[in-house]
Order: C-alpha cells, then structure tokens, then sequence
C-alpha cells in the first residue's frame, strides 16, 4: 500500500516501504525504511535459490516520531534487535510504523 499526503494543497502519495538489499556470503540482508508514521506494514518477503536458517531483525523506532537523542539524553531513540524463527523459503514480517530495520537472514 502506498503512503498518502497532502504536498502543496494536491494530494500525493509515495510506496509505503522502501529498502534495499545485499547478499555477502550466505547473509543476505534486507534494510527497510516504513515512513508511516502510525500504521505498521506486513509483508511476505520471498527467498528464491536457498532457504531461510537464523537471522535477526534491528530496528530503530520511537512511538513519538520527533524523538530525538541529545548530548543530555543519548539514548532517548535506540536499536533494538530480535532474534527470527525462520524456516522454510518465506518469511512474514511486519515493520512498525516510522521504523528502519535491517532484517539479517541467514540461506543455506
């Protein structure tokens, strides 16, 4: 689904997750950006040519999208990482709103 605004008094509207991804060895890893600001974004992420081991997900999120860290409060908007249970050839994920997470997985 897409992200729809407001932009100059015309409606306007952009992908609702964005990313990138690489592959070093048998990691590959997917660094997703969702811009929502309150909705999450469930996806199917399909692996072709190998299957899913391990992986983890890191995310960087705050449920106030204008928090920020300072020289008084460094640690206000953190990373924090999940392990994943992955098996198989898919995986089912949801990013959070106003969220980057890198999604590490593992293929054999």
């Amino acid at each position: 689904p897409t992200v729809e605004y407001d932009r100059d008094g015309q409606p306007a509207s952009f992908w609702g997750l964005k990313g990138s991804a690489s592959l070093h060895d048998k990691v590959l890893t997917l660094t997703v950006v969702n811009p929502h600001v309150s909705q999450p974004r469930e996806t199917d992420i399909a692996i072709r040519g190998g299957a899913l081991t391990t992986g983890s997900a890191t995310t960087l999120t705050h449920s106030d999208i204008h928090a920020h860290n300072s020289f008084d409060h460094r640690s206000v908007v953190f990373p924090y990482t999940n392990d994943l249970d992955l098996k198989g050839r898919s995986l089912n994920y949801t990013f959070p709103p106003a969220s980057v997470t890198k999604l590490s997985l593992t293929l054999i």
